[in-house]
């Protein structure tokens, strides 16, 4: 299935969200814009929140929740402040928790995946690269050094939260309860677009698949003879994990390749598959080194199955000549249940909900931003797979229901249970950290233009 960020061409408003860093590209570019007076507004642990980092808050928040343009800008900056200091309290408990531990590897592999997604969704490299300049003057090595220092802080939040609050899911009723108290606050979703896909993958022919399944059993034949999992993940493995005899840490269940999860829950600890898995990515041995809680340690050995050009034409002509077929929505819905590869959307007809039409992936952007309702792509390719997409719906602007939206508005519902729990902890733990505040050298600017002649824009953006 097309996951949120290969649906969604928003790696800075993403970035931002999770990490309180870059918020620099925005569907209304004015209300993001950069302002050259600089300075500290408060030290946390010994760590500056920028007058740029409040800002850059401060518009995302003007841009997306309805009211909040209403507050003077003073109490506006005031709440943004205290959200930022808050964040870095809870990163300041957690590095000095001696029981919490983030790894140089941790990071890499996170913040190297990042990258790489931000890459894809951008274009290429030298399109990221001229998009961080116009919107950040940043150069590309900045922007990295950036998104480590961020995933390190993000790893280390998550760790604390849960240590001390866990992953509580809000049951059906918690979800209707904050919905209805807290609808009117919630995003206004602007030029959205509702989808539907099909998802047909690349497969490798019969004899390239024989042949690496053949090749995954060599292997299988010899670790039963006592040859260790980790020299030979180190000699034979085609993931980059090989290099360290296929370890892949802790994650998080449901993280995994269902496929993959499925048959590592199965094992005991030190035990391996006695036989092949075969995954999208081709076959694994797949060895669980431990177990805790609603995490899963696995090491693996991986055999890649890779089509070739023939394959790939294959699966285009069939997908296009699928796509012609498809004349009304109930051809569509029909299509996607019966053959669309996409376990999560296929009993949904193929629909993949609400989406903001501007951040939609540039690989089909344009496709579809010129098909009326009803229309339909030719095939898109998107990872391993062709994709046929549908339009359901577009609108100008919407709010969120909660019949259409359920997942995000669960999500919602999920952070506040969350940030509940962790807001009477991070009082008690205010105590403990040194917060120095330096707002008031700023209370002048309030209602000043910046040194650029810009207006800080303290209005509701229009959606136009």
């Amino acid at each position: 299935m097309p996951t949120l960020s290969m649906l969604l061409n928003r790696p800075f408003r993403h970035l931002f969200l999770c990490c309180l860093g870059v918020m620099a590209i925005t569907a209304h570019p004015v209300h993001a814009t950069r302002t050259s007076l600089e300075g500290v507004v408060a030290v946390v642990d010994g760590t500056p929140i920028l007058f740029s980092d409040l800002e850059e808050l401060r518009q995302a928040m003007l841009a997306q929740r309805p009211g909040f343009s209403q507050l003077p800008v003073a109490q506006q900056r005031k709440q943004i402040l205290d959200r930022l200091v808050d964040e870095k309290v809870l990163i300041a408990k957690a590095k000095q928790d001696t029981t919490i531990k983030v790894t140089d590897k941790d990071v890499d592999a996170r913040a190297d995946e990042w990258y790489q997604r931000l890459v894809q969704q951008q274009g290429g490299e030298k399109q990221l690269e001229t998009a961080l300049q116009q919107a950040t003057g940043m150069s590309l090595g900045q922007f990295k050094a950036r998104i480590k220092d961020q995933t390190r802080d993000q790893i280390y939040r998550q760790r604390l939260q849960m240590k001390f609050v866990g992953d509580p899911e809000p049951s059906q009723l918690q979800v209707q309860d904050f919905f209805s108290k807290y609808k009117d606050s919630l995003p206004i979703q602007r030029d959205g677009i509702r989808l539907s896909h099909i998802q047909w993958r690349i497969k490798a022919n019969r004899q390239i698949d024989s042949a690496a399944r053949a090749e995954v059993e060599a292997i299988i034949a010899r670790l039963d003879k006592g040859e260790s999992f980790s020299e030979m993940a180190k000699a034979r493995s085609e993931d980059y994990s090989g290099k360290e005899g296929g370890d892949l840490g802790y994650i998080k269940r449901g993280t995994l390749d269902a496929d993959y999860e499925r048959a590592a829950y199965a094992l005991e600890v030190g035990d391996y598959t006695p036989r092949p898995i075969r995954t999208r990515f081709g076959y694994h041995i797949i060895r669980v080194t431990g177990k805790k809680d609603n995490e899963i340690r696995t090491s693996h050995i991986l055999i890649k199955v890779v089509p070739t050009t023939g394959d790939t034409a294959r699966a285009l002509a069939f997908t296009d000549s699928l796509g012609k077929t498809l004349k009304t929505d109930k051809d569509f819905e029909n299509a996607a249940k019966s053959i669309s590869e996409d376990r999560q959307t296929r009993e949904l007809g193929g629909d993949l909900g609400w989406f903001q039409q501007d951040s939609l992936n540039t690989a089909y952007k344009e496709i579809v931003d010129a098909l009326p309702e009803g229309g339909v792509t030719p095939a898109i390719l998107m990872g391993d797979s062709y994709h046929l997409f549908r339009v359901m719906r577009k609108v100008t602007e919407r709010h969120l229901s909660l019949e259409e939206d359920y997942t995000l508005v669960s999500q919602y519902a999920k952070e506040m249970l969350i940030n509940q729990k962790l807001a009477g902890l991070t009082q008690k733990w205010r105590e403990h950290i040194a917060i120095e505040n330096r707002m008031a050298q700023f209370k002048g600017l309030d209602d000043m233009p910046s040194e650029e002649g810009i207006p800080v824009d303290n209005s509701q953006p229009s959606g136009n």
